[in-house]
């Protein structure tokens, strides 16, 4: 244990952040005593970084890192996040960091005006790093780990198969402007434009490193079932961990999550575990409610090496229990 509380602050923030203990030490000794080390974001970057954790949400490629990230580097005015380099030996050689990212974040529309990717997203290369930006916004997200002329060619290669697929790359199309079918995704007053979940959302994602309170899993997968009765948003993310190896330290997990100054604005108000049933049953072990009318629900579902967290941000109530993977959900709600 950390002998100074210095020290101690950096070790929570790199638990937190999964930033180098280094830069997180570095940090905090350059921080006013008792400040918010993740701090909160701003409208513009909330909306962005809800929805970049919703298209990174479900990998493509394996990544060894939950989500392929090594860590976060989150500030006021932006957030930066450490992809780890390509895995050595992955199966598929052309399914490159570079290449899954650009085609989960850069956003193409279909026939039917329908947005996959980022709505509103635009990336471009400054100083050597990719620079993910928010039109209409101050708002930016930077993608560290990855080399400046591989995202280039893997943001050509996904253009091109974009359009044989019949699908128009807005950024190529409408680059600094909004493609006509991103407008109503980020139309002021229509909902979609700050998702019912986006404070979760974008607390995860700066808080992405706590997965591995639990362990260490074999993969990391996340979906939004965005349609829930009473107007709310289900979040729910995926640890899959090997057998007789995971998942542990659920209660843990939740108190770092509402950790007032670290955690989401939520409070621990009840608790239900089933853990000391055998494998197979559903371990629904916290139900947090957070402030402002809106409520979050974990649900823990144990079923051999799978741990499951559900969390459902609303009008208020609290969620109907989790419903089984669904890998062709959405992530992210188009418009009303």
């Amino acid at each position: 244990m950390k002998a100074t509380v210095v020290e101690r602050r950096a070790e929570l923030l790199r638990l937190y952040t999964g930033l180098p203990w280094k830069t997180a030490l570095a940090r905090v000794e350059a921080a006013a005593p008792g400040s918010l080390l993740i701090p909160e974001p701003d409208s513009g970057q909330l909306v962005l970084e809800a929805r970049v954790m919703a298209a990174l949400a479900w990998r493509q490629i394996t990544t060894l890192h939950p989500w392929g990230i090594e860590y976060v580097d989150p500030r006021s005015d932006r957030l930066l996040i450490r992809f780890e380099p390509d895995v050595v030996g992955r199966r598929d050689a052309e399914a490159t960091q570079a290449l899954d990212l650009a085609k989960a974040l850069l956003p193409r529309a279909d026939k039917f005006g329908e947005i996959t990717g980022v709505p509103g997203a635009r990336t471009h290369v400054e100083n050597g790093k990719v620079l993910l930006r928010l039109l209409g916004t101050n708002a930016f997200v930077v993608l560290l780990g990855l080399d400046s002329d591989e995202w280039r060619r893997a943001v050509e290669t996904q253009d091109r198969e974009m359009r044989t697929w019949g699908m128009a790359p807005c950024h190529r199309v409408w680059p600094d402007r909004l493609h006509p079918a991103e407008r109503p995704y980020l139309r002021s007053g229509r909902r979609g434009v700050v998702p019912a979940s986006a404070w979760l959302t974008s607390g995860l994602l700066r808080r992405a490193s706590l997965v591995r309170s639990l362990g260490v899993p074999l993969a990391v997968t996340g979906w939004l079932n965005c349609r829930e009765r009473g107007g709310g948003e289900r979040w729910i993310i995926d640890p899959t961990f090997a057998e007789g190896h995971g998942p542990a330290g659920h209660r843990r997990l939740a108190a770092l999550l509402s950790a007032p100054g670290w955690g989401l604005p939520v409070t621990v108000v009840d608790e239900h575990c089933n853990c000391h049933l055998p494998p197979g049953y559903t371990d629904q072990c916290t139900t947090p409610s957070p402030p402002h009318g809106r409520s979050v629900r974990e649900r823990w579902r144990s079923a051999r090496s799978t741990a499951a967290v559900t969390a459902w941000s609303g009008s208020g109530r609290t969620g109907p229990a989790s419903m089984p993977p669904r890998r062709n959900w959405p992530t992210s709600c188009p418009p009303a």
